[in-house]
């Protein structure tokens, strides 16, 4: 039979390990809440064909995927940070799917802008 001595080291990181997938299980539950996800339907892109601000131009439909989701600052408060965090992602922007999920997008390649629709991920 083990000492008590033998045991502690075990039973700290089996604690920790339960620990670590108990946050990480929040976090899904999280995220899952905080974002609303539709099937695929070309119905979506029906009356959503928009022209660029910049030029006039219309703009090509698409997908966007971001990082660690869409993270916006209001200009008068500067950029976001290096150490910005997903907590502050834009709703609907951060995908934990095994195939992530994305936003509807425009593109114009002209002028580079992009028009990014975060109400809904779509998988």
């Amino acid at each position: 039979m083990a000492d008590a001595g033998q045991l502690m080291p075990i039973l700290v990181s089996v604690a920790g390990g339960l620990l670590a997938l108990g946050l990480l299980f929040a976090l899904v539950v999280w995220i899952h809440k905080r974002n609303r996800a539709v099937p695929d339907d070309p119905a979506l892109w029906q009356g959503r064909d928009y022209g660029c601000p910049e030029c006039g131009a219309a703009m090509e439909q698409g997908w966007v995927m971001l990082g660690k989701g869409a993270i916006f600052s209001p200009r008068a408060r500067g950029r976001p940070g290096l150490f910005a965090h997903i907590g502050r992602a834009l709703p609907n922007t951060l995908s934990m799917h095994l195939r992530p999920a994305a936003n509807m997008a425009w593109h114009c390649p002209r002028c580079r802008l992009l028009l990014l629709d975060h109400d809904k991920l779509v998988h």
